[in-house]
């Protein structure tokens, strides 16, 4: 590939395949300014679905978060409104199975729900998050300020905004959307082999930088009744408690 040229076949690329086969890729960068599109390729590096969308994640229970616009900011990317952005689901023919529409954000699919905040009203405020299911209905209906993936049948929500801490409270949703584990946490991640890690913060704002793991306050564990537990000791473990 020259100066400025464009790819005229998908040549191998450092992204590994996920377990469907298909990883996303970027399209390759022009000098001159041109936006980055995606596509999909197979395990042998070759094209599958076209570039076409402005950005894409990687298949999940056979289907793929996609965006086809950007959409425009106002009064800032970071603090700022975000309008116009849509995204959508295609499956591994590259047609949409859920069609795209208005979106703050989204999230892949885990144990057949996906994470969706629907664009905003915002002559009502802030869009609420909800769950989609494949066909693209309201599995869960919006309702929580943030959500989380599903994992092990739960899945990590801020419930409501406290004005005394100025912290979202989180606390773990059923596949109904019911409350299984109340909402009384700082910060939560999803749950890996039973135990979930848990931020409680500090009460005092000065101390607010410090982490006290063995202590009353910092990143703590949890079970699936929502009874602290000690951490695990496995690093894997860690990790992908902490997504």
């Amino acid at each position: 590939m020259g100066n400025g040229g464009t790819r005229t076949r998908a040549e191998p690329l450092p992204f590994p395949p996920d377990t469907t086969g298909l990883s996303v890729f970027p399209k390759a960068w022009r000098w001159f300014n041109q936006k980055k599109q995606f596509g999909y390729i197979d395990s042998t590096g070759h094209i599958v679905i076209p570039l076409q969308f402005v950005h894409a994640d990687p298949f999940s229970e056979g289907l793929a978060l996609v965006y086809t616009t950007w959409g425009m900011h106002i009064l800032g990317a970071e603090e700022g409104y975000t309008f116009f952005v849509r995204a959508g689901y295609i499956d591994h023919s590259g047609k949409f199975a859920i069609k795209p529409r208005y979106v703050e954000n989204a999230a892949s699919f885990s144990q057949g729900l996906a994470a969706f905040q629907a664009g905003a009203n915002y002559g009502n405020g802030k869009a609420e998050w909800g769950y989609l299911d494949k066909t693209g209905k309201w599995a869960i209906k919006p309702q929580f300020d943030i959500a989380g993936d599903f994992s092990e049948e739960l899945a990590p929500v801020a419930v409501f905004f406290d004005k005394e801490s100025r912290r979202e409270k989180w606390g773990y949703i059923d596949r109904s959307g019911k409350l299984q584990i109340q909402a009384q946490f700082d910060d939560a991640r999803v749950f890996t082999q039973g135990i979930a890690r848990v931020f409680l913060a500090e009460k005092n704002a000065k101390f607010e930088h410090m982490h006290h793991p063995r202590g009353q306050w910092g990143w703590r564990c949890i079970d699936k009744e929502g009874k602290f537990v000690e951490c695990p000791a496995n690093p894997a473990v860690r990790h992908k408690s902490q997504k």
